[in-house]
Parts: structure tokens; sequence; C-alpha cells
């Protein structure tokens, strides 16, 4: 997994100061690091801003083994000497920050779930009709194809287009023939025990209310919150009122 350096953001430039709590900004399956730019650059004076891309997106690729994400991330925050953070995840990147809150809660201090993804089973017919043509279209070689079904299931926003294709391009090259079982962990909603705070978003598909829904229920004390104007990609489209409800929500918990 590739790790922010310590004196750099994740794209190059320097960053003006780590003196700020840490926030863990974990990316949307098919996406990388790249999405979070935006927000990035409204909350890097407050936070120090850690963004790795996950095993099989953006610049990491993926291993020859069994691997698990959460692994990778206790890996990122020892090597940067981090006991405890803030943990931001968009769909997929959602569902990973709960399995790292179940599996090491001690690491963690705050969630913030932006249209998060969870092991549900009623998923719709619209969900499901997107993972088969996905399918179908890799399964075929048509790698084109894939990126434009994608691009027109998740983008919603013409001027994040081109990034969305590079992203899913970027993935889907790394991924497709690849042999590497992701070693999934369990989600305990109940027994996480930090502020947390889940977001969705008016334009995007049903399914993902409900789940910010079920997790505002059923982790203690937990909040809901929701973008109005976003579709799923809810930092990358609206980062500005993304930032609205993070820095609030992460100085009111003292994260």
């Amino acid at each position: 997994m590739r790790l922010p350096r310590r004196r750099e953001r994740w794209w190059g430039r320097r960053q003006p100061r780590f003196d700020g709590p840490p926030v863990l900004l974990l990316h949307a399956g098919g996406m990388d690091g790249r999405m979070w730019r935006p927000l990035a650059e409204r909350i890097e004076d407050r936070y120090w801003v850690i963004v790795p891309d996950l095993r099989g997106h953006g610049t990491t690729p993926l291993p020859p083994e069994e691997f698990s994400h959460v692994d990778d991330l206790l890996a990122v925050l020892d090597d940067l000497k981090v006991e405890r953070t803030a943990v931001v995840g968009c769909s997929m990147g959602g569902h990973v920050a709960l399995e790292l809150a179940t599996a090491a809660p001690e690491r963690v201090n705050a969630l913030v779930l932006l249209a998060s993804s969870l092991d549900v089973d009623d998923w719709s017919d619209e969900i499901r009709r997107y993972w088969a043509q996905e399918h179908e279209l890799v399964e075929a070689g048509d790698i084109d194809g894939a990126v434009e079904l994608n691009v027109r299931t998740w983008g919603r926003e013409g001027e994040t287009d081109e990034l969305v294709a590079e992203m899913v391009r970027t993935s889907l090259e790394l991924q497709v023939g690849v042999e590497a079982p992701e070693r999934e962990l369990s989600v305990d909603l109940a027994s996480i025990a930090v502020p947390t705070l889940a977001v969705s978003s008016g334009l995007d598909f049903a399914d993902f209310a409900r789940i910010a829904d079920r997790i505002a229920a059923e982790v203690p004390g937990a909040q809901r919150g929701e973008v109005a104007d976003a579709g799923h990609l809810i930092p990358l489209e609206r980062p500005g009122e993304t930032a609205e409800l993070l820095v609030p929500f992460l100085e009111a918990v003292g994260s």
C-alpha cells in the first residue's frame, strides 16, 4: 500500500502543517485518493489529512495473496505513529471504516460515513442491474464500456466525469485478471462506541439513505446528516457542503 509521505500531500505538494488532529480519508470503490482533493483543500489548515489508496486502486496494486484493508490501514497508522484518528469514508470506504472501528476501536476516535456501503440483503433492482452490467462488460473485456457505465452510474456531475473515468479505469486495470481475495472483517454497529455521523445525499440511490438510517439507528448516539444536492460521491461533488458538516462535527466531538 502506498503510504502518504509526512512532508507532502498525497498529490505531491508540500503540506503546510502537521500539528492538527489526524483525519484518515477512505475513498469509494473504483475511485482513489484523488476524489478527496477538493475536500482536503478545505480542511488541511485544521487537520493532518491522511489519504491512502486502498489496494486495487490508484497507485496501489493488488497483492498476490489474501489481504485485508483493515490490516493495511493499521500498518499505515503505525508507520505514521498515529495512535487514534477520525476516519471519514465514502461508499466502500465507509464500510472499511466500520470494519476498522469494529476490529480496532482503540485506533478510532470518530467516524463520518458518506453514502456508506454495508452488507445488506435488500439491495434495489437498480443496484443489482448495475453490478450485472459491469460484470458482463468486464468479462467481455470491454473496459471502455465498464468505465462509461460507472461514469453514468456514479458520476452525476459533468465537471467530475473526467476524473471519475480516470479513477475507474485505473482500478479496473489493476483488478481485472488478478486473483487476490480480500479478507473482509465483520461490522458490529452496536459495538461502535465513538461519535458517528452517517450522511446520505438527495440524488443518490435510495439504498444508501436506508443504510445511513440503519447506521444512525444502531450505532449508539450516532447522528444523521444529508447533502441534498449531491449524488453518490458526496465529497467530490459537494466538497464545500461536506466540509460544513464535517468540521463542526469533528470539533464538537473533540477530533
